[in-house]
This record gives C-alpha cells, sequence and structure tokens, in this order.
C-alpha cells in the first residue's frame, strides 16, 4: 500500500500530475511536522514530563514558551491566543504513550487567524507518540473544515475528488503497539468512548493484527447507542472504516486502498457518493428533505479534505447549542445573517427569538450596569457564570460602538 512517489526528489515533481505533486507536498509536510512534535515529544521527556499536571506545569514555565510555539511552528501575532493554550497532552494511564489534541480553545479562535492553523497543530487531533523514544505509533486525520469555512474552503481545486458519508458517531483511532491493538478517541485514552471502543474492538484483535499492513492507522467511525449525535442509528454497534494512514511513508489511503482494507478487516466502509461534481454535492445538501443524515467528506486528489453537511443536519446542531450567549456572539461577530440564512425555518425562527430579545438591551436607559443586568437575567441564576456575564458586557460595549 505504499505510495509510490512520496518520497521523489524535488527534481522530478515535474514529472508528475498537478494533483501528485500536491499530494507529495502534503506528505512531505506532513513528515517536517511531525519531526516538530517528535522534538516537543523528546523535549517533554527530557524534563521529566509524564503526566498531565506535570505538563500543565511545564507549559506555564517562561523558559518553555520558545520550544513549545516553535514545536508548533506557531507565530503568535496580535490577537491570537498564547501557544501554551492550544494544546492538551494526554497521558496513558499504563503504557508510555502520549496523545496530542488541540483544545477548545484553538478550535474557537484560530478560525480567525489564516496561520493559526499551523501543519503541526492540525496534526494535533489525536496524534500519538511513544513518549519514551518519540517514535510516532498513530496518525490521524488531521483538522480540516467545513466548506465556505475559511479561504481554505472557499477555494476548492479543480481536481478529481471522491466524497465519502459522514458518519456521525466518534472518531476512534486503531493503531498496533507493542504486539497489540488500542483505540484512542482524538489522543483521550480513557474517555467513555475510547473505554467503549477497546471492548468493541476485542473480537477483532486477532484477526486484525495478522491482516493490518504494518504501521498503519486505522480510522474508525464508532457506531453506537453511545456515542449518536445527532443522527439515529437504530441502536447499531458497529465500526466504519473511513480512512487510514501510513506512520512509515504519511500515505492517506484513497477510497479504492480504502475499500480493499475494509474486505481484509471485514468491516463496512463508509458509501461512496456516485454524484459527479461539488455544484452538484452542494445542491444537494440544500435539500431540506433529507433528514437523519449528516453529510459528506469529499477527499481531493491532492488530498485535501473538506466537509459538507445537510442543511437540516446544521439546524440540529445550532438548534443543539442555541442560548442568549449564542444569539449575543453570532450578532457581535456578524454572521447571524450568513449561518441562519439557509436554515430550516423552525430553527432561524427560535434563533430569532433569542436574538431579538438581547437586542431588547438596546432600548434600556440607566448606566452599564442596568444593561448589564438586563442580560444577566435572562438566564437562572446558576447559569450566571463569569464567562456569561463577560459576554454580556462585550455585548453592550459592541451595541454602544455600532450606535456611536
Amino acid at each position: 500500500m505504499a505510495s509510490a512517489h512520496w518520497c521523489l526528489p524535488i527534481t522530478h515533481l515535474a514529472q508528475l500530475s498537478p494533483p501528485a505533486a500536491a499530494e507529495w507536498r502534503t506528505n512531505l509536510q506532513t513528515r517536517e511536522a511531525v519531526g516538530l512534535l517528535r522534538s516537543l515529544v523528546k523535549r517533554l521527556a527530557a524534563d521529566g514530563v509524564t503526566d498531565n499536571d506535570a505538563f500543565r506545569n511545564w507549559v506555564r514555565e517562561d523558559a518553555n514558551q520558545g520550544v513549545f510555539a516553535r514545536s508548533l511552528d506557531y507565530r503568535q501575532d496580535t490577537g491570537m491566543p498564547l501557544a501554551r493554550s492550544l494544546i492538551h497532552a494526554n497521558f496513558h494511564p499504563t503504557l508510555p504513550l502520549l496523545g496530542l489534541n488541540y483544545t477548545n480553545t484553538a478550535h474557537v479562535t484560530l478560525h480567525h487567524h489564516h496561520n493559526g492553523w499551523t501543519a503541526p497543530m492540525r496534526l494535533c487531533r489525536g496524534i500519538v507518540f511513544d513518549r519514551l523514544t518519540g517514535r510516532l505509533v498513530a496518525l490521524p486525520f488531521p483538522k480540516f473544515f467545513n466548506d465556505g469555512e475559511n479561504d481554505e474552503t472557499r477555494d476548492l481545486p479543480d481536481e478529481p475528488f471522491v466524497a465519502t458519508v459522514k458518519e456521525d458517531g466518534h472518531l476512534g483511532i486503531i493503531f498496533e503497539y507493542e504486539g497489540d491493538l488500542h483505540l484512542t478517541t482524538r489522543g483521550y485514552f480513557s474517555s467513555p468512548t475510547s473505554k467503549l471502543g477497546n471492548e468493541m474492538l476485542q473480537p477483532y484483535k486477532a484477526r486484525w493484527l495478522k491482516r493490518m499492513p504494518k504501521g498503519l492507522t486505522v480510522l474508525c467511525e464508532v457506531i453506537h447507542p453511545n456515542t449518536k449525535v445527532h443522527t439515529d442509528y437504530a441502536g447499531a454497534a458497529k465500526f466504519v472504516l473511513i480512512g487510514a494512514f501510513s506512520r512509515r511513508t504519511y500515505q492517506d489511503l484513497d477510497y479504492d486502498q480504502l475499500a480493499d482494507l475494509g474486505q481484509r478487516l471485514e468491516i463496512p466502509v463508509t458509501q461512496r457518493w456516485e454524484g459527479n461534481s461539488i455544484a452538484d454535492l452542494t445542491a444537494l445538501m440544500a435539500d431540506l428533505s433529507i433528514i437523519n443524515k449528516e453529510g459528506f467528506v469529499v477527499r481531493f486528489a491532492s488530498g485535501r479534505r473538506v466537509k459538507f453537511k445537510f442543511t437540516r443536519y446544521v439546524g440540529e446542531m445550532i438548534r443543539g447549542k442555541l442560548s442568549y450567549t449564542y444569539a449575543m456572539r453570532r450578532v457581535m461577530d456578524g454572521t447571524a445573517e450568513t449561518r441562519m440564512s439557509d436554515l430550516p425555518p423552525e430553527v432561524l425562527a427560535e434563533f430569532h427569538r433569542y436574538r431579538d430579545k438581547v437586542l431588547q438591551v438596546g432600548a434600556v436607559s440607566g448606566p452599564k450596569k442596568t444593561r448589564w443586568q438586563f442580560l444577566y437575567e435572562l438566564v437562572p441564576a446558576e447559569e450566571r457564570t463569569d464567562s456569561y456575564r463577560q459576554v454580556c458586557r462585550s455585548f453592550v460595549a459592541h451595541l454602544e460602538q455600532r450606535a456611536s
């Protein structure tokens, strides 16, 4: 399954098709990014960092800030968060394994900074190392984005692609270590889904250890009633193969290779869309008659992935997080119309109720504290956290600035 051209010298790039050349560059970039993260893992080992508390203390030390930022290839510009707030390290409870995963701070803030999602940062989505040697153990999907979410997904390449069903469970990252198979979820070895996934993995272990190519990270959606997000799988409990990476060559298996791997492992492979164009796929996503489905993942020939989600599903996602906080944030960042315009009418109406209510603060007379209090009292006392109060104050300041 090894790629035939991933290690070609640069002088031979001209012999490759544009998508193949782009794939070559992606593999090279991944190799370099893994090298930077490996240097971080080795530094942590040298400094005796062996658990989560020690890691949190380590990243707070001024002497380590530069090391940490360089390992992430992170250059902090004005308004960008500190590097130490972007990555969470997770240590296996019994094995010398270290998983790296981006934090919620990274997820929320880096979308606004085009150079924030560096190649090493993107790999911190469940990548696993042997923390004693720095050896790469598991290579999952790098971070990728929704259609239209940023410049990268608004300017899509004109090249062949394959679209596959985006399953709506939890990602299981499966890898071999010291003669045994393990499953983790984005680097969290002891999460409920990790425990559940490892239980589901037991019947497959003997067969998979014989049939899995060496050095392969197998990426499966863990479908189970306990992993339900929005799509109802009617009580199913299964693995669905959605991807695989070689930690030796950094190759991202294409769909035909994935189908072959699924046969060898005797598990279903995510279904392939039979359509022909991105325009047709985009139109399909807007069909409000399609329910109980999340969407598709497009993998271009160059290796770039983009998520396409059904409008109904996006509506369910937003409905699940609708709140006064959400409404205030959407008004402040100016994305209310773009995010909501195509949603199902009932979700849009619900959002408008939240938005209209918080906008009533503009008619409240008196000092700022009076307007803040109006917003505070929209939620029960137990929900008036420091975070909620800060959003309220920022919202009032935003309206005042907009009115001036």
